[in-house]
């Protein structure tokens, strides 16, 4: 889980440790006190320092000379210090004056770099985690394409990918412990940003060494084989099974399981089927050796998607690793059908 510090950005640290460092002060003195800070007034006590002049300061300000006189007055009853002192050779400022702006201009520099620089990533050169959350079977497919690009664009960038299954993904996003999420379910909320990226469906897989049938896949060899299940509740049943009932048959579901990654095992031992995610079927196929058909029942198709909260609207570094999914899996998907 990201805690508050891992999930940012470890530039927008860098940018801001020195702005830490110099208001740890902060934590001494009663919040109150800041109501009586002006950081307009603060402006003005830089550019009189620089000025050593009233009515040049106002023309660098585009403020009228009372304007500024009037500031002045309000810098010397907040510091309780007379900050400036009229001599022929202009407004000389004081030690105490010599003494804040040494202390003000780069705290006020970095506070104009942070409020109003928008930020940045550079993928080249920024070092961040990505808490990325998904099932098993969307890691298996995805992840090794999406870390081998990155780690060619973005050698410090990493990623954690966090098991969530499609009921808990609403609830990661919201408590921050996920990023984003790559997800098959349709759950979603108004605090958060939802983007289908495709429509997809499934396949059956079997071991031609433990089950020998012939395409096309039959209703009858469908159930006369039993089945592993993929329920993230842990159901014995899914929209499959309303089909075969409403066929006048129904098959048998011998395994129940959360997890994708153990199906390649029990396949290649015992005469089961597997109905999968279409994108797990080829590579499953080259890799064990499997035979795959269309599934013989109406199967529900299933839409894949992408969530975020809205937070993270304009975050370039968010911005930038949706997009590479977005690629990734369209890449992917054109070389499926």
């Amino acid at each position: 889980m990201p805690d508050g510090l891992s999930a940012l950005n470890e530039r927008t640290i860098l940018t801001l440790r020195e702005l830490i460092k110099l208001i740890k002060i902060m934590t001494l003195i009663n919040p109150n006190d800041f109501s009586r800070i002006d950081l307009n007034l603060l402006v003005v006590l830089i550019v009189m320092y620089e000025e050593r002049n009233v009515t040049q300061a106002a023309h660098r300000l585009h403020l009228g000379q009372p304007a500024v006189s009037a500031a002045l007055r309000r810098l010397r009853s907040m510091f309780n210090e007379a900050l400036f002192v009229r001599t022929t050779q202009g407004m000389m400022p004081t030690p105490r004056t010599c003494e804040l702006i040494q202390a003000l201009t780069p705290l006020m520099a970095q506070l104009q770099a942070v409020v109003l620089n928008p930020p940045r990533f550079n993928p080249e050169k920024d070092k961040l985690t990505f808490h990325i959350g998904m099932s098993d079977w969307i890691e298996h497919w995805l992840m090794p394409d999406l870390l081998a690009g990155i780690m060619r664009e973005a050698p410090q960038v990493s990623i954690n990918a966090v098991a969530t299954d499609p009921w808990k993904v609403v609830s990661a996003l919201e408590q921050n412990k996920v990023d984003l999420s790559i997800t098959v379910g349709q759950e979603t909320s108004r605090d958060l940003r939802r983007e289908k990226l495709t429509c997809a469906g499934f396949k059956t897989l079997w071991d031609p060494g433990q089950i020998d049938i012939t395409k096309p896949l039959t209703v009858a060899e469908f159930v006369h084989y039993e089945h592993l299940l993929i329920s993230y509740r842990g159901a014995s049943q899914s929209a499959m099974d309303s089909s075969l009932e409403k066929a006048g048959v129904a098959r048998r579901v011998r395994y129940v399981s959360s997890h994708f990654s153990t199906l390649p095992l029990m396949l290649s031992q015992m005469p089961l089927f597997a109905t999968v995610p279409m994108m797990l079927v080829d590579d499953w196929c080259r890799r064990y050796g499997f035979q795959s058909d269309s599934v013989p029942v109406h199967m529900p198709p299933f839409e894949l998607a992408l969530l975020w909260h809205r937070n993270r609207d304009s975050d370039a570094a968010t911005l930038w690793m949706l997009n590479k999914i977005r690629q990734l899996i369209a890449k992917k998907l054109s070389a499926i059908r």
